[in-house]
């Protein structure tokens, strides 16, 4: 494509978003071609968000939890994860879980996020325990939790429906789910990142599932691996399809991949660029999702 057809292009693209129009694969992918402008790709982002917010922007003030970081998967872009008998391996005894609890309240926090690893001698009691013992203490806190993955593992665990894993945890105090574990949906790069844990059916029917029974859920995307732009937009026009039929996510946050401590450390982190590219071609490719966490 030469310099008058890729401005030819963009104009098109530009006509659709004035217009309130859904872009395609194709739109996205263009958005991505480092000939566009990012000044161009920001100001039509930024038209998108005053339509959808105004300038209004929101925030909680919240606190991450994990309760341990032993797990069964060894993903390729985790440098967080532990093996049962490393030194650095740990699993947060209730007094830890009830102290940060306490901190979290006493810093005005109102919202806790809980995820960790998968570990292998941690039975889904456990899980369930600690939200159900935070939500006995700290009442007050809504408690964000287990991604996907998580749930996909409990359901392993119990041997029973995802569904019944949802209500138990909305009964023991769950809130919400946080967006982690899209990773990339598409199979040539999820399989490279983190072939044994939950695929991209599995993630997307377990949120599915929360937003029928009533559950806000968060979604995510981590990019800046071995992925390319046809993956990242992909991943995208899925989440966008599921948004469409449920309409329960509440939140889309782009995750810059950081690859220090990983086993893809040789791979440079996203620029500064790449990452308002990223948020901007988000805000314009999520047409119904309501807002893009910065």
């Amino acid at each position: 494509m030469n310099a008058a057809e890729r401005a030819a292009r963009f104009r098109e693209i530009r006509d659709k978003v004035e217009a309130d129009e859904r872009l395609s694969l194709d739109d996205g992918i263009l958005l991505y071609d480092p000939q566009i402008p990012m000044q161009a790709v920001g100001e039509l982002a930024n038209l998108v968000r005053e339509r959808k917010n105004g300038n209004v922007a929101y925030y909680n003030i919240n606190t991450h939890l994990n309760p341990t970081n032993v797990c069964v998967y060894r993903c390729r872009f985790c440098a967080f994860r532990s093996d049962l008998r490393d030194p650095k391996g740990y699993v947060m005894s209730d007094e830890q879980i009830l102290e940060r609890g306490r901190e979290a309240t006493e810093n005005g926090c109102t919202e806790m996020h809980i995820v960790g690893g998968l570990h292998h001698q941690r039975p889904y009691d456990w899980y369930r325990h600690v939200i159900e013992l935070l939500n006995e203490h700290y009442p007050q806190i809504h408690l964000k939790a287990w991604t996907a993955v998580e749930i996909n593992w409990f359901e392993f665990q119990t041997k029973k429906s995802i569904q019944w894993v949802l209500e138990d945890m909305r009964s023991a105090g769950l809130g919400s789910m946080p967006g982690g574990g899209a990773e990339i949906f598409h199979p040539e790069v999820r399989d490279q990142l983190c072939e044994h844990k939950a695929n991209t059916h599995a993630w997307l029917e377990i949120h599915r599932t929360a937003h029928r029974i009533g559950l806000k859920t968060n979604c995510t995307m981590l990019y800046g691996h071995v992925e390319n732009a046809f993956h990242r937009i992909d991943h995208l026009l899925r989440l966008r399809e599921l948004q469409d039929e449920t309409g329960g996510f509440q939140v889309f946050i782009p995750l810059a991949f950081h690859p220090e401590n990983t086993k893809l450390s040789d791979i440079k982190k996203p620029s500064a660029v790449m990452d308002l590219r990223t948020m901007a071609i988000s805000r314009l490719m999520l047409d119904n999702i309501q807002n893009i966490k910065a």
